[in-house]
């Protein structure tokens, strides 16, 4: 086909608009490699295996508007390098979102991450490994994580030195013109408040009731959890931790952790240990957890570590923070000694 002049100016002019809107939308592609050899003892049963700390890869794309907002997208896949494979047959099953940016804080429409009372609690004080693989926190009660697809979140821009958030989440509208699973919508709730070294955080958050949807997963009944997380940092040392109530039918229960980090250069020295008191007040359904580990900072994004991690189930608990090649029982202990590599990229 023969193009006339009129025909290659628009086609020029076309493609330098295009370049010129390129430039314009930052885009970056990031994650996380984490994988560590443990030896593992569940039970009676030991095991020597490779775990993927919960690894990812995803992208980001941010571009400038007019009157100081701004749009982003994210899409973000959950891998495991010990297969190659991605976690779920949903290739980004940990975030697909879209926002919004401005001086009215932050509009974010898709599948959310966690949930934001996550991140201002237990996130918060994970310091060691970055609360994965299997010396993550097996103690916390996650309601809405998990159940946030279809959601809208919100966050406040800063209220001096407050910060607040909230997440809900859809139980219709899939995209596909089916309903989801979720019986209950889900709700999270966050705020976080910073007074220098001293840094507070409380979470809020209702859902479907995990312990009666095992009988009836079309349950409609709602438990929550309210959790309220300090924070000191006081030159090398950092230490803290959260208290957690939980409440609803055969789910009341109180927890707590406590977190200790200790800096030396390049070393990390960690310390934690939580408790989780009876559910709903039957006998034996407690357990507790420590955590002993050391991370050797070879930069900012990478690190090598070893780490000694605990779960003592009482005789009617079977609390799993996962990454165990064996699955527990009732009363069954999970121990786990390893040492593993993770970079931030």
């Amino acid at each position: 086909m023969k193009l006339n002049k009129k025909t290659l100016c628009a086609m020029a002019a076309a493609a330098l608009l295009s370049g010129a809107a390129m430039a314009e939308t930052g885009f970056t592609f990031y994650g996380r490699a984490n994988v560590s050899v443990e030896q593992q003892k569940v039970g009676s049963v030991s095991d020597a295996v490779m775990v993927d700390n919960a690894s990812r890869a995803g992208v980001r794309a941010n571009r400038d508007l007019a009157d100081g907002m701004s749009v982003g997208a994210v899409l973000e896949a959950g891998t495991n390098l010990t297969s190659g494979s991605t976690k779920t047959n949903k290739l980004f099953a940990r975030e697909a979102s879209v926002a919004l940016n401005g001086g009215f804080g932050q509009v974010k429409l898709g599948r959310m991450p966690a949930s934001v009372a996550y991140f201002a609690t237990a996130d918060y004080v994970s310091n060691h490994n970055h609360d994965t693989g299997t010396s993550a926190d097996a103690l916390y009660d996650f309601l809405a994580t998990g159940s946030l697809s279809n959601a809208i979140g919100y966050a406040s821009p800063k209220i001096g030195d407050l910060k607040l958030e909230a997440q809900y989440g859809l139980k219709k509208a899939t995209g596909t013109g089916t309903s989801d699973s979720t019986a209950v919508n889900p709700i999270a709730l966050a705020a976080n408040y910073g007074m220098g070294p001293l840094q507070l955080g409380l979470g809020y958050e209702s859902a479907q009731n995990p312990v009666l949807a095992v009988a009836n997963p079309a349950t409609t009944s709602t438990a929550s959890q309210v959790t309220a997380r300090a924070f000191y940092s006081m030159g090398p040392l950092g230490f803290g931790g959260y208290v957690q109530k939980s409440s609803g039918t055969n789910f009341d229960r109180t927890s707590y952790r406590l977190s200790a980090m200790y800096t030396m250069g390049q070393n990390e020295f960690h310390l934690n240990f939580g408790s989780a008191g009876n559910r709903a007040g039957v006998a034996n359904t407690g357990a507790s957890q420590y955590t002993l580990a050391y991370n050797y900072n070879l930069d900012k994004q990478t690190k090598v570590y070893a780490m000694l991690t605990q779960v003592s189930n009482k005789s009617a608990a079977a609390y799993n923070p996962g990454g165990f090649a064996t699955a527990n029982s009732n009363g069954d202990n999970l121990r786990s000694i390893g040492a593993g590599i993770r970079y931030n990229f």
